[in-house]
């Protein structure tokens, strides 16, 4: 299991949002005052040509350098800077806010998203990760980007070859990422015990008709373009982040409480809902895309009349 502390934090949650800017450090953990020559430069390089992949996969028109800054004793440092290359990277922002976060986010899906007693809630701003009593906080736009990217099949080897390397030397007891050198322990840690696991690439595409598509449920809020304030199939038609959308409510307390008139609602106001749709994998894309057909509202937990989303917005 992936262990993890922050400053300021308990034990068992780390939030990833905390990763950013140009500049990570990478801590190798145990009682050392040296690394194996061979395993930190490896290292250092598989690490490089990861962040490098990941670049390439969104921003494929912006360079980059990734430098090692300085090396910190202790348990073992070195300060990793994203460099931007070219006119471009003055003004490119694409990036910089969560980098660092993907990276993880990769780290955690290979140790923990097929065990079983993991559960994802998945907010408009954010995703919790919780197995065991530990619970990951990631941003939602680096979550998402992580999902698109997680079958590049560039960046997965890259990351296998980084903790193929570290897991060669018994001395490293684990593998962190933290924001500064004056952390005393890594925001982000892996305990050697994992290394294999992550060491293994994960299939890079779907091997079988029941994984070229998936089912999932999100918490979010609509906004009502029409309704339908009668029971049954009819499909309202909602605004979900800009984007026109169709759905059914099957939601029967919600029609229910529409009848008892303990809930007035009428276009311009919103829901939030528990929202369910299948995503297919475009082989191309190598991405999952929203199947516009498939919305439905599962839940609705509570209405937003326009005023109070007007106040919201001011």
């Amino acid at each position: 299991m992936i262990r993890w502390r922050s400053a300021g934090e308990s034990m068992g949650t780390v939030d990833l949002g905390k990763l950013k800017g140009n500049q990570v450090v990478i801590h190798y953990g145990g009682k050392l005052t040296s690394v194996d020559a061979y395993t930190f430069a490896n290292s250092l390089i598989s690490f490089a040509d990861t962040i490098r992949a990941i670049n390439q996969a969104i921003d494929p028109k912006q360079e980059i350098e990734v430098r090692v800054e300085a090396i910190d004793t202790g348990s073992f440092r070195a300060v990793i800077r994203r460099i931007p290359k070219g006119f471009e990277g003055l003004f490119s922002k694409r990036l910089e806010d969560f980098l660092w976060t993907l990276l993880c986010t990769f780290i955690i899906e290979r140790v923990i998203l097929n065990d079983p007693k993991t559960v994802i809630n998945i907010s408009s701003d954010q995703v919790i990760i919780e197995t065991d009593g530990s619970k990951y906080i990631i941003p939602r736009a680096a979550f998402d980007q992580a999902e698109q990217l997680k079958k590049n099949p560039e960046i997965q080897k890259k990351l296998s070859k980084t903790f193929e390397v570290v897991g060669g030397d018994p001395a490293i007891e684990n593998f962190g990422i933290t924001p500064s050198v004056k952390d005393e322990s890594p925001l982000f840690q892996v305990p050697s015990e994992e290394f294999q696991k992550i060491s293994l690439t994960p299939a890079l595409l779907p091997d079988g008709p029941n994984e070229d598509s998936r089912t999932r449920t999100e918490k979010v809020t609509l906004v009502i373009l029409k309704a339908w304030l009668r029971r049954g199939s009819a499909k309202w038609a909602f605004e979900w982040n800009g984007h026109p959308i169709s759905a059914p409510i099957k939601d029967l307390t919600f029609f229910e409480r529409l009848e008892r008139r303990e809930i007035l609602i009428g276009a311009g106001d919103a829901l939030d809902v528990d929202l369910s749709f299948t995503q297919n994998f475009d082989v191309d894309a190598r991405i999952y895309v929203n199947d516009p057909s498939t919305f439905v509202v599962e839940r609705v937990h509570k209405p937003i009349s326009r005023s109070v989303q007007l106040s919201l917005d001011d």
